[in-house]
């Protein structure tokens, strides 16, 4: 049941709940300012049959093979994973300084496992939120290569619609001050009424007036269906045929040594495929489930949780996409405290060490109006909006319950995740078989559905305190989820001497800024080749 104070967002940022829900928005007539919301309960056996698709369907992918490979053949590289991250590694494998490799790219396919990339718009910018060098460096890269991939690939997938970072001067300064450094051209406002001014979408009554605004010109956002398509082309294409995209989803990695030291990959429809040289894995959140199925010890990647996030995609009339919002930068805004909710605190991140799920608690993130083709959501140009306190995707929960009850695990918070871990292994020796297939199933649960539906107002009444003008036809929720590191920083680990390479932990902040990163994962792999 939907509370009337749930429904109008009186507390922002509450804990999350197990209803699902999409919510729809009826515009008023012009000149009137009642809003009205209207809820429809979505049934969960239906949802992934209506869930938002997101133009996907209308984005071609003509690098996809037709036919999967036969069965046992053999490659130099493989790599699991056609997101953003995985197409890019296998672009930057294809055409390696180390000659040229046979590639073949795994793709789950659009009807099999979903993807927290499955959108239209994902934010790359120079103005990192935390500030964070390595994360500045990989998107100002990335986008200073885009013109050239777009024009190889003849795919454009990169909308430069600048920045902006709005928050007091303790959110902004480490941002401007690495904007400086690398060069950045910038500007810095000062106080609403001057922010105001020059974006004139803001409004004067909400915005601070203590707070700073730092735009450049340089960011935007990326479409990742579009980018992933660039990335294949242009990997078939640069490597003469030797790379080869199809649908296919990796169940397990092999490894024996009478496999003559060759690690294989088998996949759902039972084929295997084997690696001379490396497996590069970079499948999201499905990452660590398949290590562990594939018997993998990845203690070093025990530290990254899944956290659960909710977006709104707010409907905009095309007079007000092309008129008001035209110049729109992609924008990430402190939420001023009378905003935020008073139960903060008691969130599942708020004692993450992370500085970017302490970030991500008190702002939001907000996309210009991007078209979307439908027919789920339905055609028209809308408005993102996500944000707001990581929801950690807790591993095993019941399980941690049931020993938390009988007085097994004592003092758990004061525990890392590998102490927890291995407390819960040792009373029950298959916690962590039990552990990865329930969050296998959790995570297909979770992306099926229409994300937090307490969540949604909350994004609402963040969305209407910075667009208090705006009449917006009609909200559209989606799931969405991000793997998160206790430092805020992408793990890359190696296993079976270097023969598998595991790429996750993007914090949210991977996609855009994916083409430099795989240039760095693959310029530092060591390639292990072997000779039969």
């Amino acid at each position: 049941m939907v509370t009337s104070s749930a429904l109008f967002g009186f507390a922002l940022f509450s804990s999350p709940s197990r209803v699902r829900f999409r919510c729809s928005h009826s515009r008023p007539p012009r000149g009137r300012r009642t809003r009205v919301y209207a809820l429809m309960i979505r049934n969960n056996s239906d949802a992934k049959n209506k869930r938002i698709s997101c133009g996907d369907a209308k984005i071609v992918n003509d690098t996809l093979s037709k036919y999967p490979p036969k069965s046992h053949s053999t490659f130099d590289v493989i790599v699991v994973g056609n997101g953003p991250l995985g197409s890019a590694i296998g672009l930057h494998a294809s055409v390696s300084s180390s000659g040229k490799k046979s590639v073949l790219i795994l793709d789950c396919g659009s009807e099999s496992l979903s993807s927290g990339s499955d959108d239209l718009g994902r934010i790359v910018r120079p103005l990192d939120a935390e500030g964070r060098d390595e994360w500045t460096r990989f998107n100002i890269d990335s986008i200073e290569s885009f013109a050239k991939v777009q024009e190889e690939s003849e795919i454009a997938f990169f909308e430069k619609k600048g920045s902006l970072s709005v928050g007091s001067d303790l959110f902004v300064s480490k941002p401007a001050s690495l904007l400086r450094a690398k060069k950045i051209e910038h500007d810095i406002l000062r106080g609403g009424e001057e922010i105001c001014a020059k974006f004139a979408y803001l409004n004067r009554r909400t915005i601070p007036e203590e707070y700073v605004a730092v735009s450049d010109r340089v960011g935007g956002y990326v479409s990742p269906h579009k980018m992933r398509a660039a990335f294949n082309r242009l990997a078939v294409k640069k490597n003469d045929g030797r790379t080869v995209v199809c649908v296919q989803t990796a169940e397990e990695i092999l490894w024996t040594d009478g496999d003559g030291g060759f690690v294989k990959v088998r996949t759902t429809d039972g084929n295997v495929y084997a690696a001379k040289e490396k497996v590069f894995v970079a499948c999201g959140y499905y990452t660590q489930p398949l290590l562990h199925r594939s018997k993998i010890d990845m203690e070093s990647l025990e530290d990254v949780k899944i956290s659960k996030r909710t977006i709104i995609l707010a409907k905009v009339s095309e007079e007000d996409a092309k008129g008001r919002f035209r110049d729109m930068p992609t924008i990430k805004y402190e939420l001023p405290e009378d905003v935020r909710s008073k139960s903060a605190a008691t969130d599942t991140s708020a004692n993450a060490a992370s500085d970017q799920s302490k970030n991500e608690a008190k702002s939001v993130y907000i996309l210009p109006p991007i078209w979307y083709p439908g027919p789920v959501p339905s055609p028209g140009y809308y408005v993102k909006i996500g944000g707001g306190p990581n929801d950690f995707m807790t591993l095993s929960k019941a399980v941690m319950f049931d020993e938390k009850k009988s007085g097994n695990v004592q003092n758990e918070k004061e525990k890392t995740p590998i102490e927890q871990r291995k407390e819960l292994d040792s009373v029950w020796e298959d916690h962590r078989k039990a552990t990865y297939e329930d969050q296998k199933e959790d995570i297909e649960s979770w992306m099926s559905s229409d994300g937090d539906p307490e969540i949604v107002p909350q994004l609402k009444t963040a969305l209407l305190h910075v667009f208090p003008d705006v009449e917006f036809e009609a909200f559209e929720t989606k799931a969405c989820a991000t793997t998160c590191t206790s430092n805020g920083s992408m793990k890359i680990e190696h296993y079976l001497d270097g023969k598998i390479c595991a790429v996750t932990g993007c914090n949210g902040k991977a996609a855009g800024p994916a083409y430099a990163i795989a240039r760095e994962v693959v310029a530092n792999a060591k390639f292990v080749k072997h000779i039969i």
